[in-house]
């Protein structure tokens, strides 16, 4: 593995309404990034909010990708003269610094960007106003709206759910007490950090280990994010 010291690097993770992934597609394309995964997810508000607001659903793209400080904000940049952050429903858009890569992904890394032409186009605009952190639980499949539940209770406005699949072992029964089962659900909530204890900890009493949720959670602290002041706010 290699220390990023030299190469800061960073994750990039966008959570987009489904309309707009021809446009995230086009952008992340033109910019030749080395890896990029893309997914479905479903975001937690009320079908009747995204009718207000004239989306068809909740139905999410969700996207992960690994580059360079300087990449990750020139494809910043580039989404942000594309989507309208501002507009609740579109989007949000975060990064990650990561601590160290294997050795070919960062020299592909290193090479991408000397031949990406970033140019000088200034500063991004204006990210969101207090740090935040990506908040990822991970509860038996069924469960999503438990934890969006218990989350929205300790002040998170939303949440989005991706499905996955959990390989258990003989540790986890021992140590935990669980049984992984294939299904899972992989819940992303994005949260001011002032705010994350409170939501973890809800989220942990109703959807925990010790409830037929099976959970677990942690968060990660966010370097960037745009789209959070204009996140959906689903209160009943």
């Amino acid at each position: 593995m290699e220390d990023s010291t030299v190469t800061k690097l960073e994750a990039l993770i966008t959570i987009m309404d489904y309309g707009l992934r021809n446009v995230l597609s086009k952008v992340f394309s033109r910019s030749n990034m080395p890896l990029l995964l893309l997914t479905h997810g479903y975001g937690s508000a009320k079908s009747t909010i995204y009718d207000i607001l004239g989306y068809g659903g909740p139905k999410k793209i969700v996207s992960l990708s690994i580059q360079t400080k300087n990449m990750s904000h020139f494809i910043l940049r580039q989404l942000q003269k594309e989507i309208n952050f501002g507009k609740p429903g579109t989007g949000i858009a975060c990064t990650i610094s990561l601590s160290s890569i294997n050795r070919v992904l960062l020299k592909t890394l290193q090479e991408s960007e000397k031949h990406m032409q970033m140019g000088s186009e200034g500063k991004m605009t204006a990210a969101a106003k207090e740090p935040y952190h990506l908040i990822i639980a991970i509860v038996n499949t069924g469960h999503f709206e438990q934890v969006m539940e218990a989350a929205k209770a300790a002040g998170a406005t939303g949440g989005t759910l991706v499905h996955a699949r959990g390989l258990g072992s003989k540790e986890a029964v021992k140590y935990l007490g669980i049984t992984i089962q294939p299904e899972k659900d992989l819940v992303l909530i994005l949260a001011p950090k002032n705010k994350r204890h409170a939501i973890m900890e809800s989220i942990t009493r109703e959807a925990g280990l010790n409830t037929p949720g099976k959970g677990i959670c942690f968060s990660l602290p966010v370097n960037y994010a745009v789209g959070v002041d204009a996140l959906l706010e689903n209160n009943d």
